[in-house]
């Protein structure tokens, strides 16, 4: 649960700056002191529901209930070229996976078999070492309680420095030059 909350502050978060606005401006918007729309968008506190509701329409969104997906397809990718799906069951004990681009050095999963644990680690190699000795601070910041990859990646795109690999979930349709490191 602690990081499907650190998701959704992050998304509140970049909502608010994608239009333009301070955490004041929004506190004032949503009718609450900047210092609890602070504490909240910081993770210290979360708001009651009436507090949240008021910063959804603060930040012109709505909530909707969707039912629980049985299972999440990450679409690996090349720049905006996709090169793999792969589906993974909620409870991580299925994967399924299709590729788009031929074995070579456009394609990270050579060969004929894809597991979970295969792809587990690839997730891994995307995040941060668990021997990092700040882990605990760079975790804090992001709100996340232990090192998950499936976390990590969803929340960074798997974006790193050393190659043009990323991945998207199948209910994003982000670009390479959105998640790019500027």
């Amino acid at each position: 649960m602690q990081n499907e909350t650190a998701l959704l502050l992050h998304a509140l978060k970049k909502r608010r700056t994608d239009l333009g606005l301070t955490q004041k401006e929004a506190a004032e918007r949503a009718g609450i002191l900047q210092a609890n729309y602070s504490r909240m968008e910081s993770g210290k506190t979360l708001p009651t529901l009436e507090m949240f509701l008021s910063i959804l329409r603060a930040l012109d969104l709505e909530l909707s209930l969707q039912p629980v997906k049985k299972s999440t397809t990450w679409h690996v990718m090349y720049l905006d070229e996709p090169v793999c799906d792969v589906t993974v069951s909620s409870d991580l004990r299925s994967i399924r996976y299709r590729k788009w681009k031929e074995d070579g050095i456009l394609q990270p999963f050579s060969g004929t078999k894809l597991d979970l644990e295969r792809f587990y680690r690839f997730l891994k190699s995307r995040c941060y070492e668990d021997d990092r000795g700040d882990l605990r601070e760079i975790l804090k910041k992001a709100h996340f309680q232990d090192n998950d990859p499936y976390a990590w990646v969803r929340l960074t795109h798997g974006v790193t420095y050393d190659d043009f690999f990323w991945v998207r979930t199948d209910d994003e349709a982000c670009t390479w030059d959105e998640v790019k490191i500027r």
